[in-house]
């Protein structure tokens, strides 16, 4: 195991594949609701969510640390198609996360475009992959 990873059991990946798609309906609906703040929160989530569901079932590992970037190194380990591009798609939703969820600044309309472009590619990514 390595550092800031936790052992979870492969069979967990459903739990964390729904979390992925409940934050996939938020961000959906934020965004709709012109909520920009929360579609940019929701989608940030749905990719790490996203990202746990596929590291737990390939890997029986999740990111336990708090940079979310770690994620990433874990997900390279699995050498998967298109691999790079998932992985930029899933840095972009990191670099935002805290400025989402912790800094004064707001987030647009674009922001929250851009946020939900990048999940929604990721997460039908990782369904694909995951065969579901």
């Amino acid at each position: 195991m390595e550092a800031n990873t936790v052992n979870v059991a492969s069979s967990f990946y459903k739990n964390f594949l729904k979390k992925a798609e409940e934050c996939h309906t938020g961000m959906n609906s934020a965004f709709a609701s012109d909520s920009w703040n929360m579609a940019v929160i929701a989608a940030v989530h749905c990719g790490i969510s996203a990202a746990d569901a596929l590291t737990v079932k390939h890997l029986g590992l999740r990111n336990s640390g708090s940079r979310h970037e770690a994620v990433i190194k874990l997900l390279s380990k699995l050498n998967l198609p298109e691999i790079g591009k998932k992985n930029q798609q899933l840095s972009n939703l990191l670099r935002i996360k805290s400025t989402a969820e912790y800094e004064e600044k707001l987030m647009s309309k674009s922001d929250a475009s851009d946020a939900l472009r990048d999940a929604e590619r990721f997460y039908k990514w990782v369904k694909e992959v995951l065969g579901e």
